[in-house]
């Protein structure tokens, strides 16, 4: 068994936003100049933010003016609320404020300044918290206005409810509090009748408490969080809601209190920003690359056949083509996740450099700002590379950002350039006029966690990735730059083979008569019935038959019993015994037989020793791919020359027929 490597820095933090991307709440973190340095998928989900607008860079007032445009904060005129909301960002002052959706839900805001500039904003949803605080509100009026006649009555319901009571009257004082109320300042509820609310409260708490007690005198429902140390030493956050007593004529009387330990949310928001287990969250997030993969694996495997059965152009073309495409974006997004988090090992194929750089810059140049220019030039006789798209992707933008933040917005060019160098390989410079580095910082750039920014709005990683990336492709990167001269990034990466000796892997479907599999008993493995279905519909539709089992040791007592089996394609992650396991079991009495592995999962294999031959595959694949990689496994074994050598045997898997 091969000693899985400690996880670096780098794949640690890497591993953090991962896992972020599947916790409850939504996070974002903006920098000092109001630029989104990071959102988790949760916030998108719960503000219904598009994905463009949560990547890194992205302004905030951007953000802001979509979020006016769609009528999130209501009615009004769009610049004075995106001003007003932009100016008061531009304060960094700690914020917590509830705002409804125009689809009724509720979220709660809680942002906080970061030392050095810039804040961070965690998004909850407690549509279902505030439903049961009104319903519990609404009880607590219901019964007050029942039992008002009966003040020990009242008393005896207020005490056993879990939350502080009060009722302040219209002068300020407390004319009625529970005993959960009393107990948190050391007190009984005797003494505190009569107080006035700025007698009891703390000066500091008084201070920031008065603007809401006064809005609930004036007729007006408050709600807000706020930390009180209280006389025991306990410095506890409360949410407290005034709800204002009104007469039949309307004529407010004062205003009830209902105060709420909310202590333990905050600290489990906390914790969650400061989460240390990333162990246990890379492996959460690849749990749900398995399953998202194999869902990805149905939708596409049933999507092809029927884009091929339906002759109607304009379904095809408008709703079945757009659906295929954006399945496999969807794959290829999950690809990207995993690969960031280090759970998969880069996916290298060809890459066409022009292509992907003017992809680059259509992408990045509307967050750069008007005073930055972007440009590239890319030579005709530039090479397709061999790398991975999504890493070389995200290299060349993390270059780009990282020239325009040294600029700091103040005006100044990029430009990215692609050509052949003198060996042959792909070299691609991103080079800038900016500020330049003096040789103390250049030579530290590559590190881990480094970073020349004060404010600490980057987390010191995107050089260290890109130097990763390339190294692992087996290129190289260098760096040139000077003080006042600029700065310039030239990264040279392996030119992919002539295209004519690659494999076409979309002309399967021709020429049957010369496919790996055709007339091939092979045996599908996966305890997921429905990806099962789509492997059997297509190996058959490609000419094979197929045998299937559920898991891994299923699988093997099939291979004991039926020496026809040709082949085997298996997933990796089973229950009772994964593909893994069963490689090696089948390899002990089958030495030479084709198998290959599907997995949902980043780089799960690399834990355990495979048989020499044996291919991972990851979903979703089409059955080109995997007819491919059953040819380079091994010699598929033929009905004819098993039964020449008398190894052919009738089963009752056979009998009863294995084309279902």
């Amino acid at each position: 068994m091969a000693t899985a490597r400690p996880m670096t820095n780098e794949q640690s933090l890497e591993a953090l936003k991962a896992g972020l991307n599947c916790i409850d709440q939504g996070l974002t973190l903006f920098d000092a100049n109001l630029n989104l340095v990071y959102a988790n998928k949760r916030v998108c989900d719960l503000l219904g933010l598009p994905e463009e607008l949560a990547r890194p860079g992205t302004p905030f007032e951007t953000i802001i003016r979509w979020n006016v445009e769609r009528g999130e904060y209501g009615v009004g005129d769009v610049e004075v609320m995106v001003k007003e909301r932009v100016r008061a960002a531009w304060e960094f002052r700690p914020h917590t404020l509830e705002r409804v959706r125009p689809n009724g839900v509720v979220v709660h805001v809680s942002g906080w300044p970061l030392p050095t500039g810039g804040f961070a904003t965690v998004y909850s949803d407690i549509t279902a918290q505030r439903r049961r605080e009104l319903d519990l509100e609404r009880r607590i009026l219901m019964r007050t206005d029942e039992l008002r006649q009966s003040e020990e009555r009242l008393r005896l319901i207020a005490n056993e409810l879990p939350a502080g009571i009060a009722y302040v009257d219209i002068s300020g004082q407390f004319q009625f509090v529970n005993g959960r109320f009393a107990r948190a300042y050391n007190l009984k509820p005797e003494q505190i009748m009569g107080m006035r609310e700025r007698d009891l409260l703390p000066k500091e708490v008084w201070d920031y408490v008065s603007p809401y007690f006064e809005k609930a005198v004036g007729g007006a429902p408050q709600t807000f969080d706020t930390p009180i140390t209280f006389p025991d030493g306990r410095r506890l956050d409360i949410r407290t809601l005034l709800r204002p007593d009104r007469s039949t004529d309307q004529t407010i009387n004062g205003f009830y209190v209902l105060s709420v330990n909310i202590t333990r949310e905050k600290q489990a928001v906390a914790a969650l920003l400061q989460a240390q287990r990333i162990d246990a969250l890379g492996q959460l997030s690849s749990g749900i690359a398995h399953d998202f993969n194999n869902l990805l694996t149905i939708i596409l495997g049933n999507l092809k056949p029927l884009s091929d059965r339906i002759h109607d152009e304009y379904l095809r073309s408008e709703m079945l083509e757009p659906a295929i495409r954006a399945t496999r974006r969807g794959a290829d997004l999950m690809r990207r996740l995993l690969a960031v988090a280090r759970r998969q090992p880069i996916s290298p194929s060809r890459v066409d450099v022009g292509e992907c750089v003017g992809e680059i810059v259509k992408l990045v140049r509307p967050s750069l700002g008007e005073d930055i220019k972007l440009t590239y030039e890319c030579d005709e006789n530039t090479p397709a590379a061999f790398a991975d798209p999504a890493l070389l992707e995200t290299s060349l933008i993390n270059l780009v950002i990282n020239a325009a933040d040294a600029m700091n917005c103040s005006g100044g060019s990029i430009k990215i350039c692609t050509n052949a160098n003198a060996d042959g390989a792909v070299a691609i410079a991103v080079s800038d006029n900016g500020p330049g580095m003096d040789d103390t910082i250049r030579a530290r750039i590559f590190e881990p966690f480094f970073s020349t920014k004060s404010d600490q709005s980057r987390n010191g990683l995107g050089l260290t990735m890109v130097q990763g990336f390339i190294t692992d492709s087996g290129g190289s990167i260098s760096v040139e730059s000077e003080l006042g001269h600029g700065t310039s990034f030239l990264l040279t990466l392996p030119a992919a083979a002539d295209a004519s000796k690659e494999i076409d892997r979309m002309t399967v479907t021709e020429g049957a008569g010369s496919y790996p599999i055709k007339d091939k008993l092979v045996l599908v493995i996966d305890d997921d019935q429905a990806v099962r279905r789509v492997l059997r519909r297509d190996l058959v539709a490609a000419g094979a038959n197929v045998i299937e089992a559920e898991n891994g040791a299923e699988g093997l007592e099939i291979l004991r019993q039926v020496a026809a089996v040709s082949a085997i394609v298996s997933d990796v992650s089973m229950p009772v015994m994964d593909g893994i396991t069963l490689a090696n079991a089948a390899r002990k009495f089958r030495r030479d037989l084709p198998i290959v592995l599907l997995s949902g999962y980043g780089a799960d294999a690399v834990s355990k020793e495979l048989p020499e031959g044996i291919n991972i595959l990851h979903k979703p694949c089409d059955v080109a791919a995997i007819a491919v990689a059953l040819a380079n496994s091994g010699r598929l074994r033929t009905r004819e020359g098993m039964a020449a050598a008398g190894e052919v045997r009738t089963s009752s898997y056979e009998k009863g027929g294995i084309n279902p």
